[in-house]
């Protein structure tokens, strides 16, 4: 079937069929330009929109931890690939450290994911669907999280889009060359995630179901295979250097987090469900099913392809551990290319019942894409006990001034308790290189164990501080197990501060923060003489693993 038949299936028209009948090319071209100039139009006013977003609010607390990683550059890092750190740094070292160009590289990348997944969609059906698609994507809540906060999912979306796109050219056109651009792409999709391993699974096995094979016979593969592993050579010198912590981490430490069968399956059903909405994630699956009736297309075959396997990893993934909301999103793109398409043919836009059903499905969809952006610029008192993203600048503000005040600037350094609260206090204090965690006090605290030297501090006054989240009965709790008693072996005195700040959002509290002045930090003495991170690796293997004989 020619691209130009497909434009045309992909996209009815009963009012213009003749005039396209007689003018086939001119009404294509005419076609293809108005819809290119809405995609153009919806990809500038959304960037525009991210943008506002990103200069106003503050950085959630995984945002935060991101940034700390551009502060403290490195080949990895102990939980995730180091592509989302490099883009923070290049941005900010170019600009400045604001929350805007902390974000810029996502907003960015889910430009570019947008860019892709248009024109994987276009090539596939024609330019309405791709317009359908990138509307759908901008819109919900699967992609709006991740197109405004700073995370690796960016990265990897844009890669693994890039990684469908180029793959269904290698298809299409029979062309080696698209191999290369494949490898890279897989590449740098696993420098962001490591499921980015999995980009190139569609193209692979489409090229295998429909036995050209030739592709696989022509030089460019495995010099893209190559390529991918020198893009993600890095992690694996870090891994190499770091006695392989991130990948056991990633593998055997994560499932170690195991809990009941019932926490595990309701966990993770309530994770797939919250982004696309319960009544979205059951018409996710009708599109999916709807796909598979389509397998004689081959289109459709490539679109089941990008999304099937993946979504059996994390169903089989969902029966052992507990599934985490991001985990799912690379399933996205090829099924709202689906879902635009499957809306085309059915006309659904313009029935009445199907209108009903789409309000349905898509308005509690993008209510909820509306949530950060409500908790930012709306008081609104519900949001207030889970808003992460606001309150933090006071608490760096405060601990700057303690800091500045106390007894010896130069020598005091701060500690937040629990990797959250430690990243929002280096962002907000502009202190990065003299704030640590949990691992100030010998407990694991992710990438900070890799940070610092050990005994780096000793002799030092440090700032302590402690958030505290809102109960459900309106008391506080430390938002990490907290006691005063876990830090007297390391300092020689604790001092409580006066200090106590109560960040209020619509006349209702949102959070609560505790200071200390710790004086003459007496270190780790067991560890004193070790490398930072050395006792990560015991800690995050299971402890029933069986003892050699």
């Amino acid at each position: 079937m020619s691209k130009k038949n497909r434009s045309a299936e992909g996209n009815p028209s009963g009012d213009n069929s003749k005039r396209s009948a007689a003018l086939p090319s001119v009404a294509l071209s005419r076609e293809e330009r108005v819809w290119s100039f809405r995609f153009i139009n919806l990809l500038i006013i959304s960037t525009m929109i991210r943008v506002i977003f990103a200069a106003l609010a503050e950085l959630k607390y995984e945002e935060a931890y991101y940034w700390m990683y551009s502060q403290h550059l490195s080949w990895s890092y102990f939980d995730h690939p180091p592509l989302i750190g490099w883009l923070i740094y290049l941005s900010t070292s170019l600009m400045d450290n604001g929350e805007l160009w902390v974000r810029m590289p996502v907003i960015l990348c889910f430009a570019g994911t947008l860019f892709f997944i248009h024109r994987l969609a276009c090539d596939l059906f024609g330019p309405r669907a791709g317009f359908m698609t990138a509307l759908l994507a901008t819109c919900l809540p699967a992609f709006e999280f991740y197109s405004i906060l700073s995370l690796p999912d960016a990265p990897l979306l844009l890669f693994w889009s890039a990684a469908l796109c180029f793959g269904y050219r290698l298809y299409e056109d029979e062309r080696p060359w698209w191999w290369l651009a494949i490898g890279a792409a897989t590449g740098l999709a696993m420098l962001s995630k490591y499921p980015g391993v999995l980009a190139p699974l569609a193209p692979i096995l489409v090229i295998i179901l429909k036995k050209k094979y030739q592709l696989f016979k022509c030089w460019q593969f495995p010099v893209a295979v190559v390529l991918a592993l020198a893009i993600f050579s890095p992690v694996l010198y870090w891994n190499a250097q770091h006695q392989w912590a991130s990948f056991i981490f990633q593998g055997l430490g994560r499932f170690a987090e195991a809990n009941s069968w019932l926490d595990i399956v309701g966990g993770s059903l309530l994770c797939l469900t919250a982004l696309p909405t319960p009544l979205g994630f059951f018409f996710l699956l009708w599109v999916a099913w709807q796909s598979l009736k389509r397998l004689q297309d081959e289109r459709w075959l490539y679109l089941v392809c990008s999304f099937l396997p993946f979504m059996a990893i994390i169903a089989l993934v969902g029966t052992v551990r507990l599934i985490q909301l991001n985990w799912p999103l690379p399933i996205y793109p090829a099924l709202i290319i689906a879902t635009a398409q499957l809306l085309e043919e059915l006309r659904a836009w313009s029935q009445r019942k199907w209108q009903i059903l789409l309000g349905l499905v898509f308005i509690p969809a993008l209510a909820l894409s509306l949530v950060p952006w409500m908790a930012v610029f709306f008081e609104l008192t519900p949001l207030n006990r889970y808003n992460e993203i606001y309150g933090w600048k006071p608490m760096g503000e405060t601990a700057s001034e303690m800091l500045n005040t106390s007894y010896d600037p130069r020598r005091c350094f701060l500690v937040g308790h629990g990797y959250q609260t430690a990243s929002e206090l280096a962002y907000y204090t502009h202190q990065p290189q003299i704030t640590l965690s949990f691992n100030a006090i010998g407990r694991h605290a992710k990438g900070y164990d890799y940070w610092y030297q050990a005994g780096q501090f000793k002799g030092w006054n440090c700032v302590y501080v402690v958030s505290e989240r809102l109960k459900s009965d309106d008391s506080y709790q430390a938002t990490q197990d907290f006691k005063l008693d876990e830090l007297r072996p390391y300092f020689r005195e604790i001092e409580k501060s006066d200090r106590r700040l109560t960040i209020f959002r619509g006349g209702k509290p949102v959070r609560r923060y505790r200071f200390y002045y710790c004086y003459d930090y007496v270190g780790l003495p067991q560890q004193q003489g070790e490398v930072p991170g050395s006792q990560v690796v015991e800690e995050l293997l299971p402890d029933s693993a069986p003892q050699a004989s």
